[in-house]
């Protein structure tokens, strides 16, 4: 008995109705970079006639992202008896960083290399320029490519300024650069507002998202707390501290 089940299921797994006959694309967001959903597809090297329960969806998702690099591949599905649908969006030109070769390397916020440039304007409509981090000695890199980090931290800050604007266009907008250990101190964080305000985050890696909510509501506040008018995004340094118990900020005019 145990014989023949092993050779039902062995024929059912061979069958020609488990034989790959076609694969879907479907984005899940609105797409700009991306729009030959033929030969998105093709650059996958999809094997049609395979048996559908054997197929390699890692290697297939590899062989996507490394040929498109704006493509972010959520998950292949599997529709049976013979189908797939690649659940995909586009990847969002979130950072750039200048490189050693001085060369300019547009990236998302996972740190996947989506382009690199000989020329580059920060503007509002460019990603948030990087400064003095480490990815930027990685010059034999190219689109596609990831940049190794030792942490996941400019990932996790771009998660906390979602939690202020939710639009990547906005945040580019508003951001203009973020500068790493800055004046030399380890962990100390200077963003630097496109309005000309400067925000300094001391112990960046220490209570990150609550920091920056705290910078943030400062930005945004329109009143002081006498009630009278106040204008927070125009110039001047708003600096986050912490110490044993909590965590505060400051405000101060520059001229």
């Amino acid at each position: 008995m145990v014989i023949l089940v092993f050779f039902a299921v062995l024929v059912v797994l061979s069958s020609a109705v488990f034989s790959l006959s076609s694969v879907q694309l479907n984005f899940l967001s609105t797409t700009y970079v991306l729009s030959d959903e033929q030969a998105i597809l093709d650059s996958a090297k999809f094997k049609y006639g395979e048996n559908v329960f054997f197929s390699s969806k890692s290697t297939y998702k590899a062989n996507l992202e490394k040929s498109n690099p704006y493509l972010r591949v959520l998950n292949i599905e599997t529709i049976f008896p013979n189908k797939m649908i690649v659940n995909a969006v586009e990847r969002q030109e979130t950072y750039v960083f200048k490189l050693d070769n001085n060369k300019y390397a547009k990236t998302d916020e996972f740190l996947k290399i989506l382009s690199v440039s000989s020329v580059y304007q920060n503007n509002s409509e460019n990603g948030i320029e990087i400064l003095n981090c480490e990815v930027t000695t990685q010059t034999d890199l190219q689109a596609g490519d990831f940049f190794s980090a030792t942490d996941t931290f400019l990932t996790d800050l771009f998660k906390c300024f979602r939690e202020w604007k939710t639009s990547y266009n906005e945040l580019k907008s508003r951001i203009e650069s973020v500068e790493l250990n800055y004046n030399g101190y380890q962990d100390r964080l200077l963003i630097n507002m496109r309005s000309g305000v400067q925000i300094i985050v001391r112990s960046s890696k220490s209570n990150l998202s609550d920091k920056l909510n705290l910078a943030f509501s400062f930005y945004d506040l329109q009143t002081d707390s006498n009630g009278q008018p106040v204008d927070y995004t125009k110039s001047g340094i708003i600096e986050v501290f912490e110490n044993e118990t909590d965590i505060y900020a400051s405000y101060r005019q520059v001229n």
